[in-house]
């Protein structure tokens, strides 16, 4: 049966390693991959170079502040993923509602402009008095 311990520290393990859930599995971050990443963090205000950050993924140990860095730039960047995504969502509904609205409106409009021609036509059969 295996064991698995759970690191001390929440930023990483005790060798100054990111912890598992930030590290690549056996993969190497490629240079574009690492780009994008520094661009990411950079948004949220963490600048770090990509190779150093290749290296950082790649299992060098690290210092604790760069450590503290890189997780609060994972986490940064993930909270403003999902504030795109609810503003986005958002958008969405008020564009549905919107469309609904128009689309009630034009029925209504075209109710009134049926009803307006029914009465007009009734009013020219009708025999003069």
């Amino acid at each position: 049966m295996r064991r698995v311990m759970t690191p001390s520290n929440p930023w990483g393990d005790d060798r100054g390693q990111l912890s598992q859930r930030f590290q690549l599995r056996n993969q190497v971050l490629s240079r574009r991959q690492a780009r994008r990443l520094s661009r990411r963090f950079a948004r949220v205000g963490v600048n770090t170079p990509p190779q150093r950050l290749r290296q950082m993924l790649a299992g060098v140990p690290v210092a604790a502040d760069e450590v503290a860095d890189v997780n609060f730039a994972f986490i940064a960047t993930r909270l403003r993923r999902e504030q795109l995504s609810a503003k986005f969502k958002r958008l969405k509904r008020r564009g549905a509602r919107s469309l609904l609205f128009i689309g009630l409106v034009l029925v209504t409009l075209n109710f009134l402009f049926c009803m307006a021609y029914a009465l007009f036509s009734l009013t020219l059969e009708a025999a003069p008095l």
